[in-house]
């Protein structure tokens, strides 16, 4: 997929997505003023659609934004990692993109306590940002600093390890909703959460902390492959081509 038509679909699906979550409480208000519906039933049905609508927007957004980025991937020369790490990065958004404006009994129901700010979003999208400007080996684009993209590369393994764990609880409330209660869904979010908290002496580095680092370490290194690439292609001579066309 070239880097245009990536950009055009990844920023159609996005703000799709956007307005989704932001008309989606309008949506449950005006369903719910058709019905005529008691509080109790409205209640009910609220989280009915709440769970389960909104599930089905996030899933045919995810699926659609990991279909392009393989092609993109696919398409640039780059290894499909990306393409898994991409997925973690939007199972771990979850709490935005389920509890978001949605009704207040959905996040209980998920086991979503609280909505932080979505670092791995941010990170899928300066991944998709990257791959919009970046010129793969389709385009015949320079190759990226072995160093710049070791460090994009470790710095994405590791943010991908971290929402892999932080995904463990979605699959234990997902089994509750389907009858395994093997782990309660509370308690392996309480373990996991004082599980990727790091203590130096008397101080801690909390998680949150720990990704807003590692997010800053992979756009730089992704910035300084494409500054990198933009002047290599600056120096390069014009083409058989463009000189004929002049």
């Amino acid at each position: 997929m070239p880097r245009r038509r990536f950009a055009t679909y990844t920023s159609i699906l996005t703000v799709a997505m956007i307005a989704f979550i932001l008309g989606f409480p309008f949506l449950l208000a005006a369903l719910a003023g058709v019905i005529r519906c008691s509080p109790d039933t409205c209640g009910a049905l609220g989280l009915v659609l709440g769970l389960y609508g909104r599930m089905l927007g996030v899933l045919i957004y995810g699926i659609a934004m990991l279909t392009v980025i393989s092609a993109r991937c696919r398409c640039a020369g780059l290894s499909s990692w990306w393409v898994i790490a991409s997925l973690f990065w939007l199972l771990t958004a979850r709490d935005v993109l389920m509890a978001g404006l949605n009704f207040w009994a959905v996040g209980f129901s998920l086991g979503i306590l609280s909505i932080r700010w979505p670092v791995m979003l941010i990170f899928l999208f300066v991944f998709v940002a990257f791959l919009s400007l970046w010129k793969g080996s389709d385009e015949d684009g320079s190759e990226a600093p072995p160093r710049s993209w070791k460090i994009a590369q470790a710095s994405a393994a590791l943010s991908a390890i971290i929402s892999a764990v932080m995904s463990i609880p979605l699959f234990v409330t997902l089994a509750w909703i389907a009858g395994l209660r093997l782990i309660n869904p509370q308690s392996a979010i309480m373990t996991i959460q004082s599980s990727l908290y790091l203590r130096i002496g008397t101080h801690f580095i909390t998680l949150a902390t720990g990704l807003w680092l590692l997010l800053f370490v992979f756009a730089g290194a992704l910035i300084h492959i494409l500054v990198s690439q933009g002047r290599a292609n600056l120096q390069l001579p014009p083409t058989r081509f463009s000189r004929a066309a002049s």
